[in-house]
């Protein structure tokens, strides 16, 4: 065959691969537009969401109206509508780029943690697997996949995945969790407890810390549990593994209270530098609301940036005088560096704008006590108790002042509205077992040590000495000093 042939053949052959290709793009594209199009909601009440939302939104409908990019206008139409809570149109739209970006493992699991969220775990199973056979080394899509499993009692498949994700990271707090509880199911306590320990100490004690103090008190090891439960004061709310692409939905978020949360998670993730992200993107959003300012402020004094914490603080203050916490915020920031006058001056301001703020009656009835003018303390005091019925603290300090001032009834009775407030409060029930016990009262003093012998949240230390002055004083009838030093220390 002539050369002129071979150059007049390839042509050919190029010019219909070509246009094949062109009518494939062609094809696709129509596919696409009308896959997106046919999701678009007909009607879409976004009755109380900002402007800037709702523009966005309308632009992103267009866009796929007018087969313009129409895979990129439909992802982020999805993002929208996941990052602001508009959940059964982001599962629409996700089922749409399921079918238009299918080799993508983003959209099954993005799909598959809305629906798991809503109780649909089989249908979550299905997609976590598909996304995994896209991208098999994705660490949340298996945590995720192996939680729903262990949830719906299927407890060798949860353990193969989980035994996965620790082949690649050996000390991944989530699949040691989630192994745990298997183990605990199948009665294996010390195994579950290696595991616990393994995953508290890889998060430092944010993921774990709860189950192992249930272990731990199984094997009768109270000490461990008293010392895990001592420094874990939080409750043992599960915390979701942190997920980059779920995170990206927030940076489309407009409503301020979600990104609020948001930061809150990612807080207890660990993740402090992405919290302050979103509370800061918060503020921008409802620069009027105080509590958001007190968010990133404390958020900013973990990364112990104390000159933005201040000015943040500072900045609450002016665009939200109404709301106490910022004023409180700004005097316990004060107080911690030592400047108890601007402190001071902090809590009178706040009294001025939030008088009835117990939180700021609570301070200043401190400073108050400091400054020896103990009867001016307890209007303070007894007013944080009248709003914070739940808190036992206002009580303690008015039971101080009393003895303080010699009325010991008066004092007694805070105690016991101290007991009533806040019945497991560990101090409210150490005070009243000393007291009682100072008295010489062993019916009561025996009545109040059983109570704290079921607080497991007071400390051994104080708990010996409640019982050495136990056994001091209804045994040798020796006069005790420890509740006059135990005043002192009060909180």
């Amino acid at each position: 065959m002539s050369k002129r042939k071979i150059l007049w053949l390839s042509s050919i052959v190029a010019l219909v691969l070509i246009s094949a290709g062109a009518g494939y793009f062609y094809w696709f594209g129509v596919q696409s537009r009308e896959i997106a199009a046919a999701i678009l909601p007909r009607t879409l009440n976004l009755e109380g969401h900002g402007p800037e939302l709702v523009n966005r939104i309308k632009e992103c409908e267009q866009r796929i109206r007018a087969g313009q990019d129409v895979a990129t206008a439909l992802a982020e139409l999805a993002s929208l509508f996941h990052g602001n809570g508009l959940y059964s149109e982001a599962a629409r739209c996700y089922q749409g780029m399921i079918r238009i970006d299918s080799h993508n493992a983003r959209w099954p699991h993005l799909l598959a943690n809305i629906l798991a969220g809503f109780g649909r775990l089989d249908d979550a199973v299905l997609l976590w697997r598909r996304a995994l056979s896209l991208k098999n080394d994705y660490t949340p899509a298996q945590i995720h996949l192996a939680d729903s499993l262990l949830k719906l009692n299927r407890l060798e498949e949860a353990r193969k995945v989980y035994d996965r994700v620790l082949q690649r990271e050996t000390d991944n707090p989530y699949a040691l969790l989630g192994l745990a509880r298997i183990d605990m199911e199948a009665g294996r306590w010390g195994v579950a407890r290696e595991r616990l320990e393994a995953a508290v100490s890889s998060s430092d004690y944010r993921i774990g810390y709860d189950l192992l103090v249930t272990a731990s008190e199984h094997m009768g090891d109270k000490t461990r549990a008293e010392a895990v439960r001592a420094r874990n004061k939080a409750s043992g709310a599960f915390i979701d593994i942190p997920d980059p692409w779920l995170r990206e939905t927030y940076f489309d978020c407009y409503d301020s209270y979600m990104l609020s949360l948001a930061g809150g998670t990612a807080e207890a993730q660990g993740d402090v530098p992405f919290a302050i992200n979103l509370v800061e993107r918060a503020i921008r959003l409802e620069p009027k609301n105080g509590n958001y300012y007190v968010q990133a402020h404390l958020l900013y004094l973990q990364m112990k940036n104390t000159a933005k914490a201040l000015h943040t603080v500072l900045k609450g203050t002016v665009e939200a005088p109404d709301c106490a916490d910022t004023w409180h915020e700004l005097a316990v920031y004060y107080r911690n560096v030592g400047q108890d006058q601007q402190a001071y001056m902090a809590v009178l301001t706040g009294l001025a704008h939030c008088p009835n703020s117990p939180s700021l009656h609570y301070m200043r009835g401190e400073y108050l006590v400091t400054a020896g003018k103990l009867e001016e303390a307890i209007s303070d005091f007894q007013q944080t108790a009248s709003i914070k019925n739940d808190d036992g603290s206002p009580h303690i300090q008015l039971a101080r002042i009393y003895f303080s001032l010699n009325r010991t009834d008066d004092a007694l009775n805070a105690l016991k509205n101290g007991y009533l407030s806040e019945p497991n409060s560990p101090p409210v029930l150490t005070v009243l077992g000393f007291y009682y016990i100072n008295a010489h009262d062993e019916v009561n003093a025996r009545k109040w040590m059983q109570r704290i012998k079921d607080q497991p949240r007071i400390m051994s230390k104080e708990r010996t000495e409640l019982e050495a002055a136990f056994y001091q004083q209804f045994g040798s009838k020796a006069v005790l000093t420890f509740w006059s030093r135990r005043v002192a220390v009060l909180p």
